[in-house]
C-alpha cells in the first residue's frame, strides 16, 4: 500500500484558516461518500465547472495537488478517483486530513499554572511554555499555536509523554491480602487512579485543554448570575471554579471525547457492525467488530496517555481521561465506581464545601440520584478514588439506604470498612501528606459521611429522573436508559448581543447543530462561530426521541422510539439576561408526516403561556420551542428534519432572530 504524502496535505495550512476548514471539510465528505458507497460511481467525480468545487474546494493553493496525489484523476473537465484506487488509502488520506482540520480548528492553549491558596481554591494563570524532553510523542498542532516546541517546517507540536510507562505509575504494594473479588479490585482501582499524578502527564494534558476559552466563559457565566441576583437575597451565587468545571464537562463531551458503540465498517458505513471476540493484548483488552468482510479492532485503554490520542470509547475511557484533565486543572478529584456498570467523577467544591457529582457522558452535575432514579439502576456499591482518598459513596447515589443494604452481600460491611481505611492509610502515607492537608481530609471525611446519611429519603430533583443520554438508541433501550435532556439554554454570546442577531441551524445528515452569523448579503459572507456534534447537544430535554438513520434509503430523521404513542423535544432561549428581546423572528422546521401522524409546534414564554404563532415570540426575551411527535400508524410516521445522507449542505432547522 502506497504511503500518504503528509507534505501535501500540510501544505494546505498556509492558506487563511476560514477558506482551508471549509475545503478540507468539503473534500472529507467527497472522500467519505466514496467510502460510504465505493461501487456509487456518481460520488468518485466532481466537475471543475460546479461553482461550490470551484469557490470552497480547488480555490485553496495545493488543494487540486493533493486530491491528484489522492488518486483524482483530471479528464474532460473532472476529477475522478478511479475504481482501482485503493479504499484502504482513500481511508489513510481520511484520517491524516481529518485530524489535522480538527487541530487547525481547535488549537490548544497555553499551559495554565496552578496555583492553591490557603484555602485549597484552584487559581489559574497564564503559563509559560512547558519544557518537554524531544524524544516524547507528538501531535502536530498548528503553526501560532502555543503548546510545544516550534519546528522548521512552522508547525508546532504537542508533546503526550509521561514519566513513566503506565503498568510503573500504577504499580504499588499490595496491602489488602484478600481473595474477595470486590476488595481486590478496590485496590486495583485506587492503584490505577494514581497515574494522574504523574507531572510530566499533566503538562500533555493541560496543553490538549482550551483554558482561556473555558476561563472566559465560566468568567461571562459568573456576570450573568451577578446580575440576575443583583438585589436579591437567599441564593448564593456560584464561584468562577465551580462554572468552570461546568465549561470543561461540556466542552469534554461535545468537542474532545467520542463515544464509540461499535466500530463503523469503512467499506459500506454500517453503525452496527458485529463484535465477534473480546481479547486481551499486551494487557489491553481488544474488541474485534466484522463486517464485509473485514475486522476492525477496538482498543480498550486504561492509560490517559493512550487516551489523550485516541479520545473515544465509552463510559470507562470517558470517565478515567475527565478524571485526568480536572487533576491537570487542580481540582481534587475522585475516579467512582460503581458496580452497576457505570463510572463517572467526583469534584471537590470549596464554595459549596461538598463532593460534586459530574458525569461527563451525560454533561450533568450534582445529579446522583439520575442513576437510581433516572436509569432505573438498582444502586449497590458505589466507590470513590482519588490520590489520598478512598471512600464509600454508595449512599450519596441512593434514597433507598434500606433496600441498598439488602443488596450489599459481596462482602462482610465490617471487612470492607477495614479495607477502605487500609486503602486510605496506603494512600495518604505515599502522597507524602502534610499535617495540615491530613487535618483537612479527616473534617472533609467526617463531613461527608454525616452528609452521606442525610441523603436517604430525599426525593430525587427533575433533572434526576431523566434517563440516559450516551451510547446508542439500542445500547440504552437494552439497559432501560432511553431519556434524552442535556438541559442546555442559548445565551446570547457577546458577538451575538454587539451584532442585534442570533442563529441556529442544524443538519440531520450531518447531525451537527452550527451557531452563526450573518453576513451582509448571503451565506457566503457568514461567520460561523460554534459546531456541536449531536442533536441532544444543544436541545434543553426531550422524551422518547432518537435520530435515525435508514441505510437502505439514505434518509436521516428524528423520530419517535419504537413502540411509543408520543414523544416531544424543546430547545431553550434566554435573551433577557442581557435585556434583548426578539424584534423578527424566522424559523424554517421541516418534518414530515404520514398515516394521520402530527408534528405540531408550540412557542413557551416564561410564564408558561403557549402559542402555536411564531409572530407570539416578538418583544419575548426568554422563550422555548418545543416540537410534539404523535399519531400514525407507527412509531416512524412523524418525523422531523428528514433528509437525504448525502444532503451536506442542507439545514432543515433554522432559527434567524434579530434582537432589539
Amino acid at each position: 500500500m502506497a504511503a500518504i504524502n503528509q507534505a501535501l496535505v500540510l501544505a494546505l495550512e498556509s492558506n487563511p484558516k476560514e477558506s482551508y476548514v471549509v475545503a478540507t471539510e468539503t473534500l472529507l465528505r467527497l472522500l467519505d461518500n466514496i467510502i460510504r458507497e465505493p461501487q456509487n460511481a456518481k460520488y468518485r467525480t466532481v466537475r471543475l465547472e460546479n461553482q461550490s468545487i470551484r469557490e470552497k474546494l480547488l480555490s485553496v493553493v495545493g488543494m487540486k495537488q493533493l486530491m491528484l496525489a489522492i488518486g483524482f484523476i483530471e479528464s474532460h473537465g473532472t476529477l475522478t478517483v478511479p475504481s482501482n484506487v485503493l479504499l484502504a488509502n482513500l481511508r489513510k488520506y481520511r484520517e491524516f486530513i481529518h485530524e489535522r482540520k480538527e487541530l487547525i480548528k481547535n488549537p490548544p492553549k497555553p499551559a495554565p499554572t496552578i496555583a492553591t491558596s490557603s484555602n485549597n481554591t484552584t487559581i489559574i494563570a497564564s503559563a509559560a511554555k512547558a519544557n518537554v524532553p524531544s524524544d516524547a510523542s507528538k501531535m502536530f498542532l498548528p503553526s501560532g499555536s502555543s503548546a510545544g516546541a516550534r519546528q522548521e517546517e512552522g508547525k508546532e507540536l504537542i508533546e503526550i509523554k509521561a514519566n513513566r510507562p503506565f503498568l510503573a505509575r500504577i504499580e504499588f504494594p499490595r496491602v489488602l491480602q484478600t481473595n474477595n473479588a470486590l476488595i481486590r479490585q478496590l485496590e486495583l482501582l485506587s492503584d490505577q487512579v494514581m497515574q494522574y499524578e504523574d507531572e510530566l502527564l499533566q503538562v500533555s494534558g493541560r496543553t490538549v485543554i482550551p483554558i482561556d476559552a473555558l476561563t472566559t466563559r465560566a468568567k461571562d457565566k459568573l456576570d450573568q448570575w451577578k446580575r440576575l441576583l443583583h438585589g436579591t437575597s437567599g441564593e448564593q451565587e456560584p464561584s468562577q471554579e465551580d462554572l468552570l468545571l461546568e465549561e470543561l464537562t461540556a466542552w469534554f463531551r461535545s468537542d474532545f471525547f467520542t463515544w464509540v458503540n461499535a466500530l463503523p465498517c469503512l467499506v459500506c458505513g454500517n453503525e452496527k457492525t458485529q463484535l465477534v471476540q473480546s481479547t486481551v493484548e499486551d494487557d489491553v483488552r481488544v474488541e474485534v467488530y466484522k463486517c464485509c468482510g473485514q475486522l476492525r479492532h477496538f482498543y480498550r485503554y486504561n492509560d490517559v496517555e493512550k487516551l489523550l490520542h485516541t479520545r473515544r470509547g465509552r463510559c470507562g475511557e470517558w470517565a478515567n481521561c475527565f478524571t485526568f484533565l480536572c487533576r491537570c486543572l487542580g481540582f481534587d478529584t475522585r475516579y467512582v465506581f460503581s458496580t452497576g456498570d457505570h463510572v463517572w467523577t467526583e469534584v471537590w467544591s470549596d464554595r459549596r464545601q461538598r463532593w460534586i457529582h459530574v458525569d461527563p457522558c451525560e454533561n450533568v452535575l450534582d445529579a446522583p440520584l439520575m442513576y437510581e432514579h433516572g436509569w432505573r439502576k438498582e444502586i449497590t456499591y458505589v466507590f470513590a478514588f482519588a490520590c489520598d482518598d478512598v471512600q464509600d459513596v454508595s449512599w450519596r447515589y441512593s434514597s433507598d439506604h434500606e433496600k441498598m443494604m439488602q443488596r450489599r452481600n459481596a462482602c462482610d460491611e465490617k471487612i470492607l470498612l477495614d479495607a477502605i481505611r487500609k486503602l486510605r492509610v496506603k494512600r495518604r502515607a505515599g502522597a507524602n501528606c502534610t499535617q495540615e492537608r491530613l487535618a483537612l481530609l479527616r473534617r472533609r471525611t467526617f463531613d461527608e459521611g454525616i452528609q452521606l446519611l442525610a441523603n436517604a429519603g430525599r426525593t430525587p430533583t427533575p433533572a434526576e429522573r431523566e434517563g440516559r443520554s450516551s451510547g446508542s438508541l439500542e445500547w440504552r433501550l437494552q439497559r432501560g436508559e432511553q431519556q434524552v435532556n442535556t438541559r442546555y439554554m442559548f445565551i446570547p454570546t457577546e458577538e451575538e448581543v454587539q451584532a442585534k442577531q442570533f442563529n441556529i441551524r442544524y443538519s440531520c445528515a450531518l447531525d451537527c447543530y452550527e451557531r452563526f452569523l450573518k453576513g451582509a448579503s448571503n451565506r457566503v459572507n457568514e461567520k460561523i462561530t460554534e459546531k456541536s456534534k449531536g442533536w441532544e447537544s444543544r436541545q434543553f430535554l426531550s422524551r422518547n426521541i432518537f435520530r435515525k438513520e435508514e441505510h437502505d434509503w439514505k434518509m436521516v430523521y428524528l423520530a419517535r422510539t419504537e413502540g411509543t404513542e408520543e414523544a416531544t423535544i424543546e430547545w431553550n432561549f434566554d435573551f433577557s439576561v442581557q435585556g434583548l428581546r426578539v424584534k423578527q423572528v424566522e424559523l424554517q422546521f421541516g418534518q414530515e408526516t404520514y398515516e394521520g401522524a402530527k408534528v405540531e409546534l408550540y412557542y413557551i414564554k416564561s410564564d408558561g403561556s403557549q402559542s402555536q404563532s411564531l409572530s407570539s415570540l416578538c418583544e419575548c426575551g426568554k422563550f422555548t420551542l418545543q416540537a410534539r411527535l404523535s399519531g400514525g400508524k407507527s412509531w416512524q410516521h412523524a418525523q422531523l428534519f428528514r433528509q437525504s445522507k448525502s444532503a451536506i449542505d442542507e439545514y432543515p432547522f433554522e432559527m434567524n432572530i434579530v434582537l432589539m
